[in-house]
């Protein structure tokens, strides 16, 4: 019997055939059975074999088992025999249901029995052939041959009968043993099948982590360095016509290359914006400033500030709204942010003469925002990575337009922050609309609701400058 197993193994739900071969407790069986001359089986905790008998006698085999009582009778007679067995941890010598005389000894792996080995099927007296009768007629056999052979079953001396448990034991013992090194085995197995899992999985986040890095630095570079070489390019330019005598240098040439220098730079702190933005909200840092406002001026200002870029362009955008006012809880800035964001892909993806329209739907406990557009559309299988960071719609769609892949993931994060959602529908070719939906709710505030603060429009149109300022007009 095995005394000590470490504590993480769990036995309870262990079989026996789930740590020993049934092929080995055979042969262990019959080299028992055939030594001894006596009959033997070996079963799991609930009594139920998982062997075939060794020496079983005409008795058992032609008349007890061979009824559904009797059966019956018999699992439960080695249920209980195995448990006094493994109460004990000794071997346990009792009288079946049927009046024979069998003996148990208890497979066990940490003092949890997963099997009893048994043996018997003998007698140690002459038996009283009456009780057999009985016997016979409660299983429904005939009584006289049930009787007859009752006289064939073998008489030993109680000696003898302890003897042979004896060695029982030491056969059970030895399965334990084997059961043991089986289970640790089957344990350290399942350990390092974790550990490969594990480290497979720390590897596979690895290559994601630097591929990630590699399409961060290579996004980034690229992302840096056009509006670098631009404003470098313009500063040259200016340069030399101000050192060229012969060259007449105008206020217009000056201001057309300092307008130039200027949307770059806006699009370098547009960059630089999202990206330590990005960084706060993984980080946790990135709070809300909720006040309660009229959500629908808001949406319809940022609308506004955008159409003079969209007709740069040829694009018509068209506002419509079902509810003029709006009050819920919001943070104005990342609002007008979201809106500007989705506006301004729009633009870029729009060709010229096309539309967007911005819808408002009031939906009691909700507002559903809609921007909608008849560009070039984006393909079903990117509908959730667009909203991954750095990801983009494919080349051959893009065109002239240019981005970093942040704006749908910083998008995605502000509305999850205002406990919102946003959906994408689209078909190639024939255009996208984002649906935004974000809860009604409202905080306690002392602020008048129609107030607004002094410069917003002035702010909405410097925002709205460096939203667009990676969107080239022609």
């Amino acid at each position: 019997m095995i005394e000590n197993i470490n504590s993480d193994i769990d036995v309870d739900l262990i079989e026996i055939k789930d740590v020993i071969d049934i092929e080995l407790l055979q042969t262990f069986q019959d080299n028992y059975a055939k030594s001894m001359d006596i009959a033997s089986i070996i079963v799991d905790k609930k009594g139920n074999p998982v062997t075939s008998p060794s020496f079983y006698t005409s008795f058992c085999n032609d008349f007890i088992h061979n009824t559904t009582v009797g059966d019956k009778r018999c699992a439960e007679s080695h249920r209980k025999g195995g448990e006094e067995a493994a109460r004990t941890g000794r071997p346990y010598i009792y009288t079946c249901h049927a009046g024979l005389i069998d003996f148990a000894a208890p497979i066990l792996i940490g003092n949890k029995q997963i099997g009893t080995i048994l043996g018997g099927q003998i007698l140690i007296k002459k038996p009283d052939e009456g009780e057999y009768v009985q016997t016979a007629k409660e299983i429904g056999v005939d009584e006289a041959e049930f009787v007859k052979s009752v006289r064939k079953i073998r008489i030993i001396s109680e000696k003898k009968v302890a003897a042979a448990a004896e060695v029982l034991f030491i056969v059970a013992n030895a399965l334990s043993q084997i059961g043991y090194e089986e289970l640790k085995l089957k344990r350290n197995s399942k350990s390092l099948e974790n550990e490969v899992i594990k480290k497979s999985l720390l590897l596979e986040e690895s290559n994601e982590y630097n591929n990630t890095k590699t399409q961060l630095f290579s996004t980034i570079s690229h992302e840096l360095k056009t509006p670098v070489n631009i404003i470098y390019s313009s500063l040259q330019l200016l340069e030399s016509l101000y050192k060229d005598s012969s060259f007449t240098y105008t206020d217009d040439m000056f201001l057309k290359y300092s307008k130039v220098m200027k949307q770059n730079c806006f699009r370098l702190i547009k960059l630089i914006n999202n990206l330590i933005d990005m960084n706060k909200i993984e980080l946790g840092f990135f709070t809300l400033n909720l006040k309660n406002k009229n959500i629908v001026k808001v949406i319809e200002d940022v609308t506004l500030s955008i159409v003079e870029y969209a007709r740069l362009k040829d694009i018509d955008i068209i506002f419509d709204t079902e509810i003029e006012e709006k009050i819920t809880a919001f943070d104005e800035e990342k609002i007008e942010r979201i809106m500007l964001n989705l506006l301004s892909n729009s633009i870029k993806f729009t060709n010229q003469g096309g539309k967007i329209y911005v819808n408002i739907y009031d939906e009691d406990e909700n507002i559903l925002i809609s921007v909608k557009d008849t560009g070039v559309g984006i393909p079903e299988d990117m509908f959730d990575k667009i909203f991954d960071t750095f990801t983009q719609v494919d080349a051959s769609l893009r065109r002239n337009a240019e981005g970093s892949g942040i704006g749908l993931s910083l998008v995605k994060s502000l509305l999850k922050m205002h406990n919102g959602e946003i959906a994408v529908k689209s078909k190639v070719g024939v255009g996208s609309e984002f649906m935004v939906k974000l809860p009604v709710k409202l905080i306690e505030s002392k602020s008048n609701l129609h107030e607004q603060e002094a410069g917003d429009l002035k702010n909405i149109m410097e925002k709205t400058q460096i939203e667009v300022s990676d969107i080239y007009f022609i």
